[in-house]
């Protein structure tokens, strides 16, 4: 079980931010879990074809074996310093001594110090811990000339990490005293500071075999320590893997007291591999630019805090979400690529569509959200603007704006402009109203990083708020013209169905919280899509409205059957 860290220490801010988790977790943990279980198998089967000399014994020439055996009885005695090497025991600070430890088969123990950091360790210095391991009985008092060879050894781990200190997130009130922000945006230098771990887990890796030197994993070289002879110490393996970033306690002179929890257990080696390798392809996300620093923590944090029956049916309906995301696009496109008429369809909603879709995707990157998360909403801005070039005549001109966007003949000529002109009127008066009342109010009482983080936020706030008022020129468009058969129901099918499953991530993967309540307002839209479309299909005299086959007699369901789904 993951040792859990311990409250802020006093005079620490905390940080209420949410850090955003990225989505797709289940990719990235497919992905080791099969890098690590193939490594296993290899050099299981490497490690076999080599003879295993006994624990003690001096190995061949070039082999690494085990100086210890499985069962060893170990006293362990862990110390605090500020120096990184251990030449004098008098110098550092005994935390915690267990005797009679068995090696790789100890159950787990723990203990809580309260250490009180130094001035130099408050502004800025370094902490380390050392750990002596040394057989049972051993005298740490005996000179080293006169102790027994091979019986104690020294693992030194730092407990401080240093960071970037943490910036404003909620920023500050625009109006107030103070209230200018610009120095937040403009100030691009970092503050780097100390923030000191208060968990301090070493686990006894259960592992002994023997290795050629020269093909020693490099995930097991990092932690192997050998003696004159080639003969390798227990593997003290500094597990923290669970110590997420924002149980860290930022160092300042206002700390008083930190607690340190030290926990000895057992590991599997097979588990410490599966964390190298889990680490490992974090890094390799965030130096390839697909993950943002600290997104790791959320994937850990669903282990943590997630249930494990919700966490499996998350990770299953991702694979769908993924599936019906690239559906609902495809079919999107394919609509819109194939469609040649306008009528029944409302060209200023797929405007005001993109434009929204737009803010959404710059407040997202004002915020730090997941690139999962970020390229998903991407992807949908680029497809809304070419929509916008299929629904109207958009050319480029050599005056200011540059671009000219003027309704489709076809477009123009019927009677879907004019119902289309008069619901944006109607919602005209409903929406601005309540767009520059609700800016006012967060300019008011909300705080914000910036003017465009104000900006942003009131945009994205209308959007997610009142989005459900812009979808409402279609609506008027079908009850106006008695049909819902020119809707490209195949996209909205799959639409719909993400939407179910976005409901679920809503409460899994960390977002902005406007962004996780706008999910339900899809499910809102396409009921009320699904409840007319069964309404039209029941009223004969509103299937003679349809306009995408220009036939009288044509149904809503000789629709879906056109769309293949039925």
């Amino acid at each position: 079980m993951p040792t859990q860290a311990a409250a802020p220490a006093a005079g620490q801010q905390p940080n209420g931010q949410q850090r955003h988790q990225q989505g797709g977790f289940s990719a990235v943990i497919s992905t080791v879990l099969r890098m690590a279980v193939m490594w296993y198998v290899m050099s299981y089967m490497r490690g076999s074809q080599q003879p295993q000399p006994k624990p003690g014994q001096t190995p061949p020439a070039g082999v690494a074996a085990p100086l210890y055996s499985k069962g060893d009885l170990l006293d362990i005695y862990v110390y605090v310093s500020e120096s990184p090497y251990m030449h004098d025991r008098s110098a550092a600070e005994l935390v915690w001594s267990q005797q009679e430890v068995g090696l790789a088969t100890t159950a787990e123990r723990t203990f809580t110090y309260n250490y009180k950091p130094s001035e130099r360790v408050k502004n800025n210095g370094t902490l380390y811990s050392h750990v002596v391991v040394a057989r049972s009985g051993v005298d740490l008092d005996t000179p080293s000339d006169e102790l027994p060879a091979d019986s104690l050894f020294v693992k030194s781990h730092s407990l401080v990490s240093f960071m970037p200190r943490r910036q404003n997130k909620t920023g500050t009130n625009l109006l107030s005293e103070g209230g200018n922000f610009t120095t937040q945006k403009t100030n691009k230098t970092e503050t780097w500071i100390s923030y000191y771990k208060p968990n301090l887990t070493i686990a006894l890796v259960d592992h002994f075999q023997a290795y050629q030197r020269s093909a020693i994993p490099p995930q097991l070289s990092s932690v192997l320590t050998l003696n004159a002879d080639g003969q390798y110490y227990p593997i003290v393996y500094f597990d923290e893997f669970w110590l997420l970033r924002d149980k860290l306690l930022p160092m300042n002179s206002t700390v008083e007291e930190v607690p340190l929890h030290v926990t000895i257990k057992t590991q599997s080696f097979w588990w410490m591999q599966i964390q190298q390798q889990m680490e490992q392809s974090f890094s390799m996300q965030i130096n390839m630019g697909i993950a943002q620093d600290g997104e790791s923590d959320e994937v850990k944090r669903i282990f943590l805090e997630g249930n494990p029956y919700l966490l499996a049916l998350t990770m299953a309906v991702s694979m769908l979400h993924t599936v019906f995301d690239f559906l609902a696009f495809k079919n999107d496109i394919g609509f819109w690529k194939e469609n040649k008429s306008m009528e029944g369809l409302s060209a200023r909603s797929i405007v005001i569509n993109a434009f929204m879709q737009l803010v959404v995707f710059l407040y997202l990157m004002d915020n730090e959200t997941s690139m999962v998360v970020l390229l998903s909403s991407g992807v949908g801005t680029l497809i809304e603007f070419w929509k916008v070039t299929k629904a109207m005549d958009v050319s480029l001109k050599d005056t200011f704006p540059f671009i000219s966007v003027k309704d489709k003949a076809s477009y123009a000529q019927n009677s879907t402009r004019e119902h289309d002109r008069q619901a944006m009127k109607y919602l005209a008066y409903v929406l601005y109203p309540l767009v520059i009342g609700y800016s006012i109010y967060a300019l008011v009482y909300e705080t914000h990083k910036s003017w465009y983080s104000w900006i942003l936020g009131s945009l994205v706030g209308a959007v997610y708020t009142f989005g459900f008022i812009l979808m409402c020129p279609q609506l008027y468009l079908n009850y106006k013209l008695k049909s819902v058969a020119h809707l490209p129901w195949r996209q909205m099918t799959y639409k719909f169905l993400n939407t179910i499953i976005d409901d679920l991530f809503a409460f899994v993967i960390k977002m902005p919280t406007l962004h996780r309540l706008s999910v339900f307002r899809w499910v809102e839209s396409c009921s009320l899509c699904a409840t007319y479309s069964w309404a039209t299909s029941q009223r004969p005299e509103c299937m003679r409205g349809s306009l995408l086959f220009r036939h009288e007699s044509t149904s809503v369901k000789s629709s879906f059957a056109q769309q293949g789904l039925l």
